[in-house]
């Protein structure tokens, strides 16, 4: 037993030895690979610009500039519930609620009509300089802009709730 005792003891003692060079050996990693890190990194601030808005501008001509992710641009064919917007000079462009709600600014112009998907929605449309919001009922068309007038309208804002 006293054996065992003395044994147990000395273990102990050289697992003590063996740690404090195991961490200065981290500690001289770590010291390594911070000095490649820059000394002031870009804040983590969410910008909340659309991913991919310059590409789809150059291929739809919609521009898409701020949201939530709540909405995202939807191929129009594609199954379920989508908020279409209709354009007198470009294709229809859709958009998919991907959650409970979702907001999203972009830039469609001449649009005539929207219909609703699934959400209740609130569009903002720009003409003659003013901005007016305009309820969209889910999977009714509202006439906006030439649809409805004679002046031509720009879609800046979706909200779906």
């Amino acid at each position: 037993m006293k054996h065992a005792l003395k044994l147990f003891a000395l273990l102990s003692l050289s697992s003590l030895v063996v740690i404090p060079s195991a961490a200065s050996a981290v500690s001289s990693e770590d010291n390594a690979a911070s000095s490649a890190l820059p000394v002031n990194p870009p804040p983590a601030v969410e910008e909340y610009d659309y991913p991919g808005a310059d590409q789809i501008f150059a291929d739809r001509g919609i521009r898409l500039l701020k949201g939530d992710g709540g909405i995202v641009l939807a191929d129009c064919a594609a199954e379920g519930p989508v908020i279409r917007v209709k354009s007198i000079t470009l294709r229809d462009s859709c958009f998919r609620v991907v959650g409970a709600s979702g907001w999203l600014t972009m830039e469609i112009p001449r649009v005539f009509a929207i219909q609703g998907g699934s959400h209740n929605v609130a569009a903002r449309i720009t003409s003659n300089g003013k901005t007016e919001a305009v309820d969209i009922s889910p999977g009714e068309y509202t006439p906006v802009g030439e649809g409805e007038s004679s002046d031509p309208a720009t879609l800046v804002e979706l909200h779906a709730s």
